[in-house]
């Protein structure tokens, strides 16, 4: 059985069993400021996740044409995505939408509701702190 796993930066650490000098220090402080991670360590956690069944049912409920459901579907296609502060834009109302949509009636609702709501909770968290980002996978079990 497959699965959609999304994790979320939940740390950044630099990995070094020595002092670092202060000006590497800085250096190493101004490349997480800008977004780089040159020498930075991201540990991702397990934010939500469902079904491949389910999460393709989700992606469906997007437009069929639209960048969001192209971006959701690139792990169809690569078995994994990436999405940080520059896809804000893409999901702003389209899973709205998305969530308007579900029928109630459906099997999977509580469970697409429930996908949804992590993934927007996450988004809103982007627009708060730029530096997070999930990692969607496919998950084999």
């Amino acid at each position: 059985m497959s699965r959609v796993v999304f994790y979320r930066l939940c740390a950044k650490f630099v990995d070094n069993e020595r002092s670092v000098p202060q000006e590497t220090s800085d250096v190493l402080y101004y490349t997480l400021a800008v977004g780089h991670h040159t020498g930075i360590i991201d540990c991702l956690s397990e934010s939500f996740g469902c079904p491949k069944d389910v999460y393709q049912r989700i992606v469906d409920l997007f437009p069929p044409e639209s960048a969001a459901r192209y971006k959701l579907d690139g792990i169809g296609r690569k078995g994994e995505i990436q999405i940080d502060k520059s896809h804000l834009g893409l999901f702003d109302t389209s899973v709205n939408d998305a969530i308007a949509s579900l029928d109630v009636d459906d099997e999977a609702y509580a469970t697409m509701r429930d996908w949804l709501d992590g993934f927007s909770l996450s988004l809103d968290d982007m627009k708060c702190h730029p530096g997070v980002y999930l990692m969607g996978r496919m998950q084999e079990v």
